[in-house]
């Protein structure tokens, strides 16, 4: 059948590609059609007038620009094979009893915790980001008690002492307050906040807080920006970072929450400058407390007091304070993009006959190519690495042998560089990523340099030459030994 260049066809062993894992043990062909590394269209067995008909269809669809009726991974099922497929579990869950839902059960409990893993993977990469970016930054929230008289009515938050104190005393070049937000805190907003904040987020707990004042009005919220801390203060500013740190932050983690809570826990704070400290024994946090005295009339009410302020315990709490109270900042300010994993690895090895169409293919897919290596032979760390080009593995043409094995770690970056190099017949193949990286680490360790050959081949000439001029010495020796002397005479 002439189709000319219209298509690329490839015979594919399937022993060692996972996303062929299906088709193994059959004794029919399988045909699949592929099209920007998507399966397209599938056909099974040897029916020639069958498979024909169905490569000018799919050729003609492609000439008239139409949408295929399937598009989906290699490694997927299609609807014919999952119906299939599906008659033939329940035939064998039939003979295999209870067992078959016991594996059932057992991979998806290993692919609910890997889910789960990945899950944890992403937030800590998302805190460690945010703790780094907020390294110089923290939060408070007032209670709502503290803006209100004695009769429970709202009043100027100039006019009430736990405020002014904080603002004009503690806060004075110690801390900026960037933003101040009226907020009226919720149920959701407190489950919210106390997350990584050395609480179990129980309802117990939230029922607690809420009792404790935080919903009993609006109040406010402040964002603020530590300064340097003062002289006495034990740890360094800026931060510096132990040796082999990339990213340093400006202030150590931690340390802006804990100055913070040493200002309004210590009953002598670290005070800057000229302020004046309060002539008083008690903490700021000991002096403005709010009692409530219960209702006699109310049987569900009770006493209890409540504090000024709340503030994050940590930078991983603080994290969601701000997510939660300050989204619009954090999406403007300190937007976070969730980083794409690389492809993973996959690798092959080539015997030396396969080297002009391997060069090639190469040539197509540089970007996806990871390590190439040409060995003497394969045996690592024995056999010399050659080249770590197919450019130079030509350049150093005079030295080869045809023994010579090439060794290739590819990023899966697309469906085409895997297939045309799966198309070369390697000898050796596989797309478990962990496996891969373990042949870099054995055919391409990290400092390992390509042989120079030119210096074996001086040796070996020098060598040669040595061998021959001993040779030499020695067969004239041997001829002086052998030869006959005669006596000479002298006549007078």
């Amino acid at each position: 059948m002439e189709v000319g260049d219209a298509i690329n066809y490839a015979i594919v062993k399937n022993d060692y590609i996972s996303d062929l894992e299906r088709f193994r043990e059959r004794s029919e062909p399988v045909w699949m059609f592929l099209e920007n590394g998507q399966m397209v269209n599938l056909m099974f067995g040897a029916n020639c007038p069958q498979l024909r008909k169905l490569i000018m269809a799919e050729i003609k669809r492609v000439q008239y620009k139409e949408e295929p009726e399937m598009q989906q991974p290699v490694s997927t099922r299609t609807a014919e094979e999952e119906v299939a497929w599906q008659e033939k579990e329940a035939i064998r869950y039939q003979k295999c009893g209870g067992k078959l839902n016991k594996t059932r059960k057992a991979i998806e409990e290993r692919e609910r915790a890997k889910e789960e893993a990945e899950r944890l993977e992403k937030y800590e990469a998302f805190l460690a980001q945010m703790i780094f970016e907020l390294s110089e930054f923290t939060a408070l929230v007032f209670y709502p008690w503290v803006f209100k008289d004695e009769q429970g009515r709202h009043r100027d938050k100039y006019q009430c002492p736990p405020y002014l104190e904080l603002v004009n005393t503690l806060f004075k070049q110690n801390y900026d307050v960037l933003e101040e937000m009226r907020i009226q805190l919720t149920e959701e907003i407190i489950e919210k906040m106390f997350v990584e904040s050395n609480e179990e987020i129980t309802k117990a707990i939230v029922l607690y807080v809420i009792s404790a004042g935080l919903t009993d009005g609006r109040t406010i919220a402040m964002r603020l920006k530590g300064r340097r801390p003062h002289p006495d203060w034990p740890v360094s500013f800026p931060f510096e970072c132990p040796k082999g740190i990339k990213r340093c932050p400006t202030r150590e983690i931690n340390d802006v929450e804990n100055y913070l809570i040493h200002l309004l826990t210590s009953k002598e704070p670290l005070l800057q400058g000229n302020a004046v400290p309060f002539n008083t024994t008690d903490s700021y946090m000991e002096r403005h407390v709010y009692v409530h005295e219960p209702d006699p009339e109310d049987e569900e009410d009770f006493p209890r007091s409540h504090p000024a302020v709340w503030v994050p315990p940590q930078a991983r709490s603080k994290v969601h304070v701000y997510t939660t109270l300050f989204a619009s900042y954090m999406e403007l300010v300190h937007p976070y993009e969730e980083p794409v994993p690389p492809p993973p690895f996959c690798a092959f090895k080539f015997y030396y006959s396969k080297f002009p169409i391997l060069s090639e293919t190469c040539a197509l897919f540089p970007d996806a190519i990871e390590y190439f290596g040409a060995f003497e032979f394969d045996a690592p760390p024995i056999a010399r690495r050659i080249a770590s080009t197919p450019e130079d593995f030509e350049r150093k043409a005079k030295y080869q042998t045809g023994n010579e094995i090439f060794v290739i770690i590819l990023r899966r970056v697309s469906e085409d560089a895997f297939l045309s190099f799966a198309s070369i017949e390697p000898y050796f193949i596989t797309e478990d990523h962990e496996k891969a990286e373990a042949m870099i680490d054995e055919y391409f360790p990290e400092g390992a340099e390509d042989a120079i050959l030119e210096l074996y081949l001086e040796e070996e000439e020098e060598e040669e030459e040595e061998y021959y001029e001993e040779e030499e010495e020695h067969d004239i020796e041997i001829r002086k030994e052998e030869e006959v002397v005669f006596p000479t005479y002298e006549f007078v």
